[in-house]
């Protein structure tokens, strides 16, 4: 299994990735590892429950029965939930990803040629890693429809971040959001309710386990921070492109998930953000990552 490092331009700080799995993240270091793999000796196996640093798309977090219906016609995906009889994160978490390196940049590929015939729309989707001078890390999704008909689509990312100092209850986290989805039994949105996480919640006072509609930017960032520790992580987004956050706190655990949608979960069926690629047509978006010790978080 190939683990390629790239280095950021001062040589300071490094990912990692394995294009074998989706070009799945395993390490983002300035000065100490940001990105947890819960579960990480099962991932090889597929076995992994939890999807680390996955890739999602064409659709993310889950179709309801595995079942949508588009331009008329009706899909049965595979269900890869039994427990809950879904569909779950879409085609390409563990696909194998061709890979070129530059610099301090990683590119990788992956096509599509409809190969599952309840997705019969191919498409192409690149990923492009990289540090910029400052040392923040960029994340790029390029997905294009590479058939001759409309495509149904969403892209997501499932990245564990690793909480380097004490346990959830030193942390919080803020963002800028509208609502939030309580789930059904089968983790389907039920209903939304106004939700503002701008003031910050607190991990170890509020269980964490939804989908959070964000208000409308072009830059919307989320904060996840130590205040006694002064250390801060920072995600930013478009929330226009991806105008949904997921995020997840496993019980017991040191980590939390904090995951950019362009979709709502079982968007192939309520068409909740969901996205109507056509012909040639691309979907192209960023997120940027940065780690500060000694940060403000008031």
């Amino acid at each position: 299994m190939e683990i390629v490092r790239i280095q950021s331009p001062d040589q300071s700080a490094f990912f990692e990735l394995i294009p074998a799995y989706g070009g799945m993240l395993t390490q983002l270091n300035w000065n100490g590892n940001v990105i947890d793999i819960p579960f990480s000796d099962q991932f090889a196996n597929n076995e992994n429950p939890y999807h680390p640093s996955a890739l999602l798309s064409p659709w993310v977090n889950r179709v309801r029965n595995g079942n949508y219906s588009f331009e008329g016609r009706n899909y049965q995906l595979p269900i890869n939930e039994p427990n809950l009889g879904n569909a779950i994160h879409g085609l390409l978490a563990r696909k194998p990803f061709e890979i070129s390196q530059e610099n301090s940049k990683a590119t990788l590929s992956y096509l599509y040629n409809a190969e599952e015939k309840a997705y019969p729309f191919p498409f192409e989707m690149q990923l492009i890693y990289s540090f910029t001078e400052e040392n923040i890390f960029q994340m790029r999704f390029t997905a294009k429809n590479t058939g001759e008909g409309n495509m149904p689509f969403a892209c997501g990312w499932h990245p564990y971040f690793r909480l380097t100092e004490g346990n959830l209850a030193d942390w919080s986290i803020r963002f800028d959001s509208l609502s939030k989805f309580h789930s059904d039994s089968q983790m389907i949105p039920l209903r939304e309710e106004n939700y503002d996480a701008s003031a910050g919640v607190n991990l170890g006072e509020e269980v964490l386990d939804n989908v959070f509609r964000l208000k409308s930017k072009d830059k919307h960032i989320t904060q996840l921070y130590n205040k006694s520790k002064k250390e801060s992580l920072y995600f930013e987004q478009s929330s226009i492109d991806f105008p949904f956050l997921v995020v997840f706190a496993p019980e017991n655990s040191n980590c939390v998930a904090i995951e950019p949608m362009s979709a709502n979960t079982d968007a192939f069926n309520t068409g909740d953000g969901l996205r109507i690629l056509a012909p040639g047509e691309c979907f192209d978006s960023t997120v940027k990552i940065w780690h500060v010790k000694a940060d403000k978080a008031d």
